[in-house]
Protein backbone atom coordinates (compact mmCIF):
# COMPACT_ATOMS: atom_id res chain seq x y z
CA UNK A 1 0.00 0.00 0.00
CA UNK A 2 3.08 2.67 0.85
CA UNK A 3 4.56 1.78 -2.36
CA UNK A 4 1.25 2.44 -4.85
CA UNK A 5 0.99 5.49 -2.15
CA UNK A 6 4.79 6.75 -3.02
CA UNK A 7 4.00 6.20 -6.93
CA UNK A 8 0.93 7.85 -7.03
CA UNK A 9 2.47 11.33 -5.84
CA UNK A 10 5.61 10.74 -7.76
CA UNK A 11 3.13 10.47 -11.07
CA UNK A 12 0.91 13.50 -9.61
CA UNK A 13 4.32 15.79 -9.30
CA UNK A 14 5.11 14.86 -12.39
CA UNK A 15 2.17 15.33 -13.87
CA UNK A 16 1.77 18.72 -12.43
CA UNK A 17 5.22 19.59 -12.63
CA UNK A 18 5.15 18.99 -16.82
CA UNK A 19 1.76 19.99 -17.82
CA UNK A 20 1.01 22.31 -15.12
CA UNK A 21 -2.73 23.65 -15.08
CA UNK A 22 -4.14 20.63 -17.91
CA UNK A 23 -2.55 18.51 -15.16
CA UNK A 24 -5.81 19.39 -12.88
CA UNK A 25 -7.68 17.66 -15.72
CA UNK A 26 -5.64 14.79 -16.46
CA UNK A 27 -5.15 14.02 -12.28
CA UNK A 28 -8.95 14.07 -12.21
CA UNK A 29 -10.07 11.97 -15.40
CA UNK A 30 -8.07 9.42 -14.51
CA UNK A 31 -9.70 9.04 -11.36
CA UNK A 32 -13.00 9.26 -12.86
CA UNK A 33 -11.79 6.57 -15.07
CA UNK A 34 -10.61 4.54 -12.33
CA UNK A 35 -14.18 4.87 -11.06
CA UNK A 36 -15.87 3.89 -13.76
CA UNK A 37 -14.13 0.37 -14.02
CA UNK A 38 -15.10 -0.25 -10.17
CA UNK A 39 -18.74 1.04 -11.06
CA UNK A 40 -18.29 -2.14 -14.19
CA UNK A 41 -17.64 -4.56 -11.71
CA UNK A 42 -20.08 -3.49 -8.70
CA UNK A 43 -22.63 -3.91 -11.82
CA UNK A 44 -21.47 -6.78 -12.62
CA UNK A 45 -21.70 -8.14 -9.74
CA UNK A 46 -25.27 -6.78 -9.24
CA UNK A 47 -26.43 -9.33 -12.85
CA UNK A 48 -26.66 -6.29 -15.08
CA UNK A 49 -26.15 -7.16 -18.79
CA UNK A 50 -22.62 -8.23 -19.37
CA UNK A 51 -22.42 -6.53 -22.98
CA UNK A 52 -24.44 -3.58 -22.24
CA UNK A 53 -22.52 -2.32 -18.97
CA UNK A 54 -19.12 -2.76 -20.83
CA UNK A 55 -20.38 -1.18 -23.78
CA UNK A 56 -21.56 1.79 -21.35
CA UNK A 57 -18.41 1.90 -18.94
CA UNK A 58 -16.55 1.98 -22.59
CA UNK A 59 -18.33 5.55 -23.44
CA UNK A 60 -18.25 6.86 -20.53
CA UNK A 61 -14.33 6.32 -20.64
CA UNK A 62 -13.77 7.37 -23.68
CA UNK A 63 -16.12 10.58 -22.89
CA UNK A 64 -13.99 11.22 -20.06
CA UNK A 65 -10.81 11.30 -22.13
CA UNK A 66 -11.52 13.07 -25.06
CA UNK A 67 -14.40 15.93 -23.96
CA UNK A 68 -12.87 16.33 -19.86
CA UNK A 69 -9.23 15.90 -20.25
CA UNK A 70 -8.98 16.93 -23.90
CA UNK A 71 -11.78 19.75 -24.10
CA UNK A 72 -14.97 19.62 -26.76
CA UNK A 73 -13.92 20.19 -30.15
CA UNK A 74 -13.47 18.90 -33.81
CA UNK A 75 -10.97 16.33 -33.14
CA UNK A 76 -12.48 15.20 -29.87
CA UNK A 77 -15.64 14.80 -31.61
CA UNK A 78 -14.16 13.15 -34.72
CA UNK A 79 -12.55 10.63 -32.00
CA UNK A 80 -15.32 9.72 -30.30
CA UNK A 81 -17.52 9.37 -33.31
CA UNK A 82 -15.22 6.56 -34.73
CA UNK A 83 -15.00 4.88 -31.50
CA UNK A 84 -19.10 4.23 -31.61
CA UNK A 85 -18.37 3.31 -35.43
CA UNK A 86 -15.43 1.01 -33.80
CA UNK A 87 -17.82 -0.48 -31.13
CA UNK A 88 -20.79 -1.50 -33.92
CA UNK A 89 -17.67 -3.27 -35.93
CA UNK A 90 -16.36 -5.43 -32.68
CA UNK A 91 -20.38 -6.11 -32.35
CA UNK A 92 -20.80 -7.38 -35.63
CA UNK A 93 -17.51 -9.10 -36.20
CA UNK A 94 -15.14 -9.38 -33.26
CA UNK A 95 -17.65 -10.28 -30.97
CA UNK A 96 -18.28 -13.59 -32.60
CA UNK A 97 -14.86 -14.63 -33.47
CA UNK A 98 -14.21 -14.59 -29.24
CA UNK A 99 -16.94 -16.64 -29.14
CA UNK A 100 -15.79 -19.14 -31.48
CA UNK A 101 -11.76 -18.80 -29.80
CA UNK A 102 -13.25 -20.33 -26.35
CA UNK A 103 -11.04 -19.21 -24.36
CA UNK A 104 -13.38 -18.27 -21.58
CA UNK A 105 -13.14 -19.23 -17.96
CA UNK A 106 -10.29 -20.49 -15.87
CA UNK A 107 -6.88 -22.47 -17.26
CA UNK A 108 -5.84 -26.07 -16.13
CA UNK A 109 -2.79 -24.45 -14.34
CA UNK A 110 -5.01 -22.28 -12.10
CA UNK A 111 -7.39 -25.22 -10.82
CA UNK A 112 -4.84 -26.21 -7.99
CA UNK A 113 -4.50 -22.64 -6.85
CA UNK A 114 -8.43 -21.92 -6.79
CA UNK A 115 -10.02 -25.47 -5.69
CA UNK A 116 -10.92 -24.08 -2.63
CA UNK A 117 -13.13 -21.61 -3.94
CA UNK A 118 -17.09 -21.47 -5.17
CA UNK A 119 -17.02 -21.55 -8.42
CA UNK A 120 -20.99 -20.66 -8.78
CA UNK A 121 -20.46 -17.33 -10.39
CA UNK A 122 -23.28 -15.53 -11.30
CA UNK A 123 -21.80 -13.85 -14.43
CA UNK A 124 -22.03 -16.23 -17.44
CA UNK A 125 -17.51 -16.50 -17.95
CA UNK A 126 -18.04 -16.12 -22.08
CA UNK A 127 -19.38 -12.48 -21.35
CA UNK A 128 -16.96 -11.97 -18.84
CA UNK A 129 -14.84 -12.79 -21.08
CA UNK A 130 -15.49 -10.48 -23.86
CA UNK A 131 -15.79 -7.40 -21.49
CA UNK A 132 -12.51 -8.08 -20.09
CA UNK A 133 -10.97 -8.12 -23.74
CA UNK A 134 -12.91 -4.80 -24.56
CA UNK A 135 -11.44 -2.76 -21.60
CA UNK A 136 -7.74 -4.22 -21.72
CA UNK A 137 -7.96 -2.49 -25.50
CA UNK A 138 -9.94 0.86 -24.67
CA UNK A 139 -7.16 2.74 -23.81
CA UNK A 140 -4.93 1.64 -27.09
CA UNK A 141 -8.52 2.45 -29.24
CA UNK A 142 -8.99 5.67 -27.97
CA UNK A 143 -5.31 6.72 -27.88
CA UNK A 144 -5.03 5.67 -31.45
CA UNK A 145 -7.89 7.51 -32.53
CA UNK A 146 -7.46 10.97 -30.85
CA UNK A 147 -3.73 10.28 -32.29
CA UNK A 148 -4.61 10.05 -35.71
CA UNK A 149 -8.09 12.80 -35.38
CA UNK A 150 -5.29 15.64 -34.09
CA UNK A 151 -2.72 14.85 -36.77
CA UNK A 152 -5.23 14.91 -39.57
CA UNK A 153 -6.65 18.13 -38.36
CA UNK A 154 -3.28 20.33 -38.00
CA UNK A 155 -2.66 18.85 -41.15
CA UNK A 156 -5.47 20.34 -42.63
CA UNK A 157 -5.22 23.63 -40.92
CA UNK A 158 -1.64 24.37 -41.39
CA UNK A 159 -1.51 22.59 -44.89
CA UNK A 160 -2.60 23.78 -48.48
CA UNK A 161 -4.43 20.54 -49.37
CA UNK A 162 -6.14 21.56 -52.34
CA UNK A 163 -8.53 18.16 -52.16
CA UNK A 164 -10.10 15.55 -50.22
CA UNK A 165 -7.83 12.96 -51.79
CA UNK A 166 -4.30 15.00 -51.29
CA UNK A 167 -5.55 15.74 -47.19
CA UNK A 168 -6.05 11.50 -47.04
CA UNK A 169 -2.81 10.51 -48.52
CA UNK A 170 -1.10 12.68 -45.64
CA UNK A 171 -3.23 11.22 -43.41
CA UNK A 172 -2.50 7.81 -43.89
CA UNK A 173 1.35 8.76 -43.75
CA UNK A 174 0.63 9.26 -40.18
CA UNK A 175 -1.17 6.17 -39.73
CA UNK A 176 1.03 4.00 -41.17
CA UNK A 177 3.49 5.27 -39.08
CA UNK A 178 1.23 5.13 -36.04
CA UNK A 179 0.86 1.64 -36.56
CA UNK A 180 4.15 0.30 -36.84
CA UNK A 181 5.02 1.70 -33.39
CA UNK A 182 1.80 0.50 -32.37
CA UNK A 183 2.10 -2.93 -33.30
CA UNK A 184 5.12 -3.08 -31.57
CA UNK A 185 4.38 -1.53 -28.62
CA UNK A 186 1.56 -4.22 -28.01
CA UNK A 187 4.09 -7.21 -29.08
CA UNK A 188 6.73 -6.08 -25.98
CA UNK A 189 3.44 -4.86 -23.49
CA UNK A 190 2.22 -8.66 -24.10
CA UNK A 191 5.55 -10.20 -23.53
CA UNK A 192 6.87 -8.38 -20.27
CA UNK A 193 3.04 -8.72 -18.97
CA UNK A 194 3.72 -12.11 -20.16
CA UNK A 195 6.57 -12.85 -18.65
CA UNK A 196 6.10 -14.17 -15.67
CA UNK A 197 3.94 -17.26 -17.08
CA UNK A 198 6.19 -17.82 -20.29
CA UNK A 199 8.93 -18.05 -17.14
CA UNK A 200 6.44 -20.76 -15.32
CA UNK A 201 5.45 -22.56 -18.62
CA UNK A 202 9.30 -23.61 -18.72
CA UNK A 203 9.26 -24.44 -15.58
CA UNK A 204 6.68 -27.02 -16.60
CA UNK A 205 8.21 -28.30 -19.03
CA UNK A 206 5.49 -28.09 -21.78
CA UNK A 207 6.51 -28.67 -25.26
CA UNK A 208 5.29 -26.24 -28.03
CA UNK A 209 2.40 -27.92 -28.62
CA UNK A 210 1.42 -28.13 -25.11
CA UNK A 211 1.83 -24.17 -24.90
CA UNK A 212 -0.19 -23.11 -27.72
CA UNK A 213 -2.70 -25.16 -26.79
CA UNK A 214 -2.79 -23.75 -23.14
CA UNK A 215 -5.57 -21.77 -22.24
CA UNK A 216 -3.58 -19.06 -19.85
CA UNK A 217 -1.18 -18.66 -23.06
CA UNK A 218 -3.63 -18.49 -25.64
CA UNK A 219 -6.24 -16.37 -23.67
CA UNK A 220 -3.38 -13.49 -23.32
CA UNK A 221 -1.97 -14.14 -27.08
CA UNK A 222 -5.57 -13.21 -28.22
CA UNK A 223 -6.23 -10.09 -25.83
CA UNK A 224 -2.61 -8.95 -27.66
CA UNK A 225 -3.95 -9.83 -31.38
CA UNK A 226 -6.94 -8.55 -30.91
CA UNK A 227 -5.62 -5.30 -29.39
CA UNK A 228 -3.82 -4.77 -32.83
CA UNK A 229 -6.56 -5.79 -34.96
CA UNK A 230 -8.47 -3.50 -33.24
CA UNK A 231 -5.66 -0.80 -33.76
CA UNK A 232 -5.75 -1.68 -37.86
CA UNK A 233 -9.42 -1.25 -37.96
CA UNK A 234 -9.69 2.34 -35.73
CA UNK A 235 -6.87 3.96 -37.64
CA UNK A 236 -7.32 4.12 -41.13
CA UNK A 237 -11.19 4.48 -40.25
CA UNK A 238 -10.02 7.32 -37.99
CA UNK A 239 -7.65 8.68 -41.38
CA UNK A 240 -11.22 8.56 -43.31
CA UNK A 241 -13.58 10.33 -41.64
CA UNK A 242 -11.45 13.00 -40.32
CA UNK A 243 -9.95 13.74 -43.79
CA UNK A 244 -13.56 13.59 -45.05
CA UNK A 245 -14.93 16.09 -41.93
CA UNK A 246 -11.71 18.23 -41.92
CA UNK A 247 -12.11 18.87 -45.40
CA UNK A 248 -15.72 19.72 -45.71
CA UNK A 249 -15.27 21.81 -42.58
CA UNK A 250 -18.37 19.62 -40.64
CA UNK A 251 -16.94 21.03 -36.97
CA UNK A 252 -15.62 24.22 -38.46
CA UNK A 253 -17.50 26.18 -36.06
CA UNK A 254 -17.08 24.90 -33.41
CA UNK A 255 -13.34 25.24 -33.20
CA UNK A 256 -11.78 28.11 -31.54
CA UNK A 257 -8.10 27.46 -32.59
Amino acid sequence: MNVLLILTVILIGLMILVFKRSSVYMITGTFINFFLFVLLLFLLSRGFPVFLVTFIIFLGVTAVTLFYINDVNAKTKVAFLCVILFLAVFTLVMLPAIQVFKVHGFALEELEELQMLDFSVAVPFSALNTSIILMSFSGAIIDSSMAVSSSTYEIYRRGNKNSFQELMRSSMTIVHEILSSTINTLLFAFMGSSLALIIWIQDLNYSFFDIINSKAFVGELLISILTGAAAVVILPMTSAIASYLFYHRRFEEVEND
